[in-house]
């Protein structure tokens, strides 16, 4: 990871709530959702704030979430996180609805990212591939549910690639057509972050976010 977990955890909690419009949020709110110390927080926003892209009032806010987007997208690596793997060989809409299925009936946690979540946002590469987050202290449950639904896993090469990451990666995340979508924030830093087309699709998704921030 190219920047730390912990500031990864506060831009996240920050441009999320930048772009539902929600009130500033205190350090303190900060902390907890972060799951950090408040202490820590505060050196963490205000070195957000030393290279101007919060302002410090009665909350935190962001000033400029655009460029905090692509800022976070190209010292974040989505590549680098730890993954396992499964091949599906079944169509990438079929797997992703078996999924969404699967995480209802078990009650699991996950949600859709990369061109997987474009799908339900602005399709713009259609996925030859599923990705999806899931928590790392479910990895051997969801292993179980792959393997039970005749998806096989294996080291490398898979269609279906799972990440494994903590709870505060869930912030903002969405419901589309009965599908849970990582926010929109995390989305844009994933594609930038996935390089080549990836990086097309995160500038089609700035394009909708603009035209949203304006229209506020």
């Amino acid at each position: 990871m190219l920047i730390a977990n912990k500031l990864n955890a506060i831009i996240r909690i920050l441009l999320v709530n930048s772009l539902e419009n929600k009130q500033d949020l205190t350090v303190y709110a900060l902390a907890k959702k972060a799951g950090i110390t408040q202490a820590m927080a505060k050196r963490l926003v205000i070195r957000l704030k030393d290279s101007e892209y919060v302002s410090i009032g009665h909350g935190v806010r962001v000033v400029n979430p655009i460029k905090l987007i692509r800022a976070w997208g190209y010292t974040y690596s989505v590549n680098e996180l730890d993954n396992i793997q499964f091949v599906a060989a079944e169509r990438p809409q079929y797997v992703m609805l078996k999924i969404a299925n699967m995480a209802r009936m078990s009650d699991k946690r996950y949600a859709f990212t990369l061109f997987s979540a474009t799908e339900h946002i602005n399709p713009y590469v259609a996925p030859s591939v599923t990705h999806l987050y899931i928590p790392k202290k479910d990895a051997h449950d969801w292993e179980f549910l792959f393997t039970t639904a005749n998806m096989l896993p294996t080291e490398k090469g898979g269609d279906v690639i799972c990440f494994l990451v903590d709870e505060y990666y869930f912030e903002g995340t969405w419901n589309s057509r009965g599908m849970m979508v990582t926010s929109v924030a995390q989305l844009c830093a994933d594609l930038y972050s996935y390089g080549g087309r990836g990086e097309e699709a995160a500038e089609q998704l700035i394009t909708m976010i603009k035209r949203r921030l304006e229209n506020v």
